[in-house]
């Protein structure tokens, strides 16, 4: 291999590592595509050896986070150079036409890291034509083939979630009777090879994310029943205790119907006082309009901001409105799309139910990307969980 050769490749290295941005990547589970290219050097029983052009393409499956199964196939240009002349009817100059394939295995040594570095070693056949220095086919122009033994290490830079620089360094082992010499050893080559492998489908961290968020949402849910067993647990024994003390629980009685008729006189002086007015190019928020953990279900309590909203509509039957969900950064930028849509849709479903006609309502999800609130405090994340009326004419 030349100097200019090894600076070019300590070159793309470099660029490599300035190109990665952090988007470290699990391999398993997810279908990967490789184009690579780059060059090879023929070691075989000829006195000099020269660098041809290569090129192959990959594709494997994760099986594990450590292993994984696949093929490659490709095409190599071999060449050799022969100063002194061996026996007669030899060539001085020998070239390759090669098509090299196997099945290969893969073993990743960081598998959740920016840079995943890996070695590989497989087995298959590789078929080939021969050309001398004027490019005429040696004997004939029939292919003929060569077992091979491919061998080798590489580095993935992780560029983004679904795509990887690879910088990959092998050796393929043939048969001794390639160069059409045979002197009892193997013959082989080395190659140096640059490219991308393009990951397919959901990567294992992002269905480890979900599952993380499933079994929160059912630690929540069992913390919340728990906490109300045992809220009914001490309510019943003051319960029993206010029954035994006939005059306290008279009281009790009498101050707990005078608070809930207050607290009803309360909210439906509020429900009569507040008005939601909708003005063209204006945007209001629907504070209070809330959905169950991770659903796109209205809670119990939306209903009293719906109806303040429906009030609105049936007010000016002339407009329309373009109804925006929005989310905190918990979770993938993807799913929280899907679901800052869907609750927009429960709101629309909602209002077209109580009568609103469904052409006056459009709907749209923005997921995390328009925060009006610090993403980093609880407060904040529930600002950014909001339902918008965009009234546009």
């Amino acid at each position: 291999m030349t100097k200019r050769t090894m600076f070019t490749l300590v070159f793309l290295l470099l660029s490599a590592v300035l190109v990665n941005r952090g988007f470290a990547q699990g391999t398993e589970g997810r279908w990967a595509l490789g184009l690579h290219g780059g060059a090879n050097l023929w070691m075989n029983d000829y006195s000099e050896h020269k660098i041809g052009p290569g090129a192959e393409m990959m594709l494997r499956y994760g099986i594990t986070p450590v292993l994984s199964a696949g093929f490659t196939a490709g095409y190599e240009e071999l060449k050799s150079q022969q100063d002194v002349l061996p026996l007669a009817g030899r060539q001085g100059y020998l070239k390759l036409h090669a098509i090299p394939a196997a099945a290969t295995l893969w073993i990743h040594f960081s598998p959740q890291a920016d840079v995943n570095p890996y070695i590989y070693a497989g087995f298959g056949a590789m078929i080939y034509k021969r050309l001398n220095g004027a490019s005429t086919y040696i004997n004939d122009s029939q292919f003929k083939s060569s077992v091979l033994v491919p061998l080798g290490a590489g580095l993935e830079f992780f560029t983004s979630e679904n795509s990887a620089f690879v910088i990959d360094l092998g050796y393929r082992i043939t048969d001794d009777w390639v160069d059409a010499y045979k002197l009892g050893k193997l013959d082989g080559y080395a190659t140096a090879k640059v490219g991308f492998n393009f990951y397919l489908g959901t990567s294992s961290s992002a269905a480890e994310e979900q599952a993380r968020l499933d079994a929160e949402a059912r630690r929540v849910r069992e913390l919340a029943e728990a906490d109300a067993r045992r809220t009914k647990e001490l309510a019943d024994a003051e319960a029993k205790r206010l029954r035994d003390l006939a005059a306290a629980e008279a009281e009790a009685r009498r101050l707990k119907d005078l608070a809930d008729e207050q607290a009803r006189r309360l909210e439906e002086q509020r429900g009569r006082d507040t008005v939601i007015i909708l003005e063209k190019g204006k945007t209001v928020i629907l504070k209070g309009v809330n959905f169950e953990f991770n659903k796109a279900t209205l809670t119990n309590e939306s209903e009293i901001i719906l109806q303040r909203a429906l009030r609105a509509l049936n007010g000016s039957p002339e407009l329309h409105v373009l109804i925006t969900g929005h989310t905190d950064n918990i979770g993938s930028a993807a799913y929280n799309k899907k679901l800052s849509f869907r609750r927009a849709e429960s709101v629309k479903s909602w209002l077209v139910k109580n009568g609103i006609s469904s052409k006056r309502l459009t709907v749209a999800g923005k997921g995390f990307d328009e925060p009006v609130d610090d993403n980093t405090t609880d407060a904040g994340r529930a600002n950014n969980r909001r339902i918008e009326f965009h009234v546009l004419d």
